[in-house]
């Protein structure tokens, strides 16, 4: 589904520009090629999306949305705000955890593979026909390889990243995704759902019945269901199933308080407006068996939280320098409360947010805590569009330049020597999966820094010599200047990845500079082999994984680095990286997600696989031998590329017995 979905997204910007711009990106001998191929993907896949160039997409205005009656109930949820209620409320049977989708719900009806009918949810038991706009989703299948009758409920959603743009564009007043998404998509003219990126996000398969009427398996449980859903090619609820593997009600709580702060930041992530969190017993015979109340089943119950949405008044926006160059804006306003915590600080990600609000300093603005965890300004209610952008970096001075990425503008401090650059590049540097220096926060590398005594890497290794004067600096005491000197000559003996991590090279995480590492190995100095290798322009695609650009990356890092890294040659005692292990899990290729259950961390994990011979890569591709995860049945993408490349899924026990069964 994702080389579908890609081959869509790019044959419609071959389209847009030939036909809105007047421009030819590619041959036309390119573009039946792509076409063709997007056309072969559909036979064998049997889906359709709403906006492939395959299909025509026939936009519809209605003179009057029809009312229509339900062939089920769209029942509202029993609610909690207390945690601990809602998590006992499942008494450790299995269950589903879900998102909560804050838009429009909605039911759509597929007879025969093909969609015939789709209702607003409306009072539960009468809704409001919304066929013509449903069509034009653009995740939305409009045909699936299906035979029988399909009947799916989900949520019609505008992300908030769309939401801005939309404000932005087309200058309306809706002060949220959920009142846009409404608005959209009872429109008579579906033409404006088409235009305004609606999409729909299932969250239950009510009914799959064959040709003859008969049920699916695939409907007795929520998690069975969900896989179902992204096989035929939904956008499934972002969601986790949870089984009863905990020993007492205080483990149980503790493992889903930890599964729903994982799914609110999972939709923070991908922009989707959520208002809280969901959760169904999956198995569904047993959760209709528990009836109902006059209000609302007892099969599920809902977790709510509010986004509330606070007014006040944008004083200044700062601006800090990352280790990347990218100076990322910060707004502050005065504070307010929301959720329980006071709050004055808000990232506004980029030059381009500034802009899409036309923010001036004291406009009034309103705040919420997206999905409960990250403060975010959703809108500016008077627009002065005064702000001024800063010419210069805040650190070093220095003229700053303005970049277009992804569609984004974003500023950058090209000096290489610039203080607040330099700063977080060697905090990176000391951080837990670098060097690992315990101790060396960041503050106190910029007290260090303003000393004189920290200039680089390597200016780290030689502290000793300043250890009197460490001891009268603030905050500096004897134990505390020996547990960091200490901490220092431990983090001297390391290994190769250790230090390219640290490094920062561009691409290059802990993964891929395990890799990069085994690379370097042999006589003498691994460091000094791989500077060698980068000045000489080495080929490193011959690397399993490693593309051309990571190659170019790599070399340019070092030749215009190298100054930097060389007087770490004689001051770290450098091992090289350990051969991979003998064994049938030589060369594996394995991919991890989602909560672990038997090892106490992921770190853990990846050292034993490569303990028994295999590697850990960061996704799944027709490169990856197993996908080790807890929650086989889940529709994450992940687990849908293992479908689509073949890779075996292992939960953690199974990946504990392959183990076991190696000589």
């Amino acid at each position: 589904m994702d080389e579908m979905r890609a081959l869509v997204d790019r044959l419609n910007q071959y389209r847009d520009a030939y036909y809105n711009k007047n421009e030819s990106p590619v041959s036309d001998q390119e573009y039946d090629r792509l076409f063709d191929q997007l056309a072969r993907l559909e036979a064998e896949t049997g889906i359709v999306y709403a906006d492939s160039p395959t299909a025509t997409v026939g936009y519809q205005a209605v003179s009057k949305l029809t009312k229509v009656t339900h062939n089920h109930p769209l029942l509202s949820l029993g609610k909690t705000t207390d945690i601990r209620e809602f998590c006992d409320y499942f008494e450790g049977k299995p269950m589903n955890l879900m998102a909560k989708m804050d838009g429009l719900t909605a039911s759509i009806v597929y007879r025969q593979g093909q969609l015939v009918r789709a209702e607003s949810r409306g009072n539960g038991e009468v809704g409001e026909d919304i066929t013509h706009t449903a069509r034009t989703f653009a995740n939305l299948p409009q045909r699936i390889p299906f035979s029988g009758e399909l009947i799916v409920d989900g949520e019609c959603i505008i992300d908030y990243p769309t939401f801005r743009k939309i404000i932005q564009q087309e200058q309306t007043d809706y002060k949220n995704p959920r009142n846009l998404v409404s608005g959209t998509v009872r429109q008579l003219d579906s033409r404006v759902a088409a235009r305004r990126g609606v999409k729909f996000i299932a969250w239950k398969l009510y009914a799959a019945s064959d040709e003859n009427g008969v049920p699916l398996v695939d409907t007795r449980t929520y998690s069975a269901a969900f896989a179902l859903l992204a096989r035929l090619g939904f956008s499934v609820v972002p969601h986790v199933t949870l089984e009863n593997r905990y020993p007492d009600a205080e483990s149980r709580r503790e493992a889903m308080e930890t599964e729903m702060e994982a799914l609110q930041q999972d939709c923070a992530a991908l922009g989707y407006p959520i208002d809280g969190l969901v959760g169904s017993f999956d198995d569904v015979a047993y959760g209709l068996g528990l009836g109902s109340t006059g209000h609302h089943p007892k099969h599920s119950l809902a977790f709510k939280f509010y986004q509330d949405r606070n007014e006040t008044v944008l004083r200044d926006i700062e601006w800090s320098t990352n280790r990347t160059g990218q100076v990322n804006p910060v707004a502050i306003f005065d504070p307010v409360e929301i959720d329980g915590t006071t709050v004055s600080r808000a990232s506004l990600n980029n030059v381009s947010i500034i802009k899409e609000l036309e923010l001036g300093l004291g406009d009034t603005i309103t705040v919420i805590k997206a999905n409960q965890i990250i403060p975010m300004v959703t809108d500016n209610l008077t627009r002065s569009g005064g702000y001024v952008f800063p010419t210069a970096c805040g650190s070093c001075g220095k003229p700053l330049e303005l970049r277009c990425d992804n569609g984004r503008e974003m500023l950058y401090c090209v000096n290489p020597q610039c203080p607040a650059i330099r700063l977080d590049q060697i905090a990176y540097f000391v951080s837990r999966d670098a060097m690992n220096i315990v101790g060396l926060s960041q503050e106190r590398l910029k007290m260090l820094m303003e000393q004189g005594f920290v200039r680089d890497y390597a200016d780290i290794y030689h502290l000793q010599s300043h250890r009197e004067a460490l001891m009268e600096m603030e905050r500096f005491g004897q134990d505390s200047v020996d547990n960091l000197l200490s901490a220092i000559e431990v983090s001297r003996s390391c290994r190769m990845s250790n230090v390219l991590t640290a490094i920062g090279i561009p691409t290059i995480g802990k993964n891929n500079a395990k890799i990069l590492a085994a690379q370097c190995a042999g006589e003498g100095n691994p460091l000094e082999r791989f500077l060698e290798l980068a000045k000489d322009n080495y080929d490193w695609t011959v690397l399993d994984g490693f593309g051309q650009v990571m190659s170019s990356a790599i070399n340019q890092f070092v030749a215009e680095n190298e100054d930097r890294i060389r007087p770490l040659l004689p001051v770290l005692n450098i091992a090289p990286e350990q051969p991979r292990a003998a064994g049938a899990l030589k060369g594996k290729a394995f991919c991890i997600t989602g909560k672990l259950l038997h090892f106490p961390n992921r770190d853990a994990l990846v050292a034993e696989i490569e303990a028994q011979g295999g590697k850990v890569v960061s996704g799944v591709s027709a490169k990856t031998d197993y996908l080790i995860t807890n929650d086989k049945d889940s529709g994450s993408s992940k687990n849908q590329k293992a479908a689509k490349f073949g890779t075996r899924i292992l939960s953690e026990e199974e990946f504990l017995a392959l183990c076991r069964e190696q000589p």
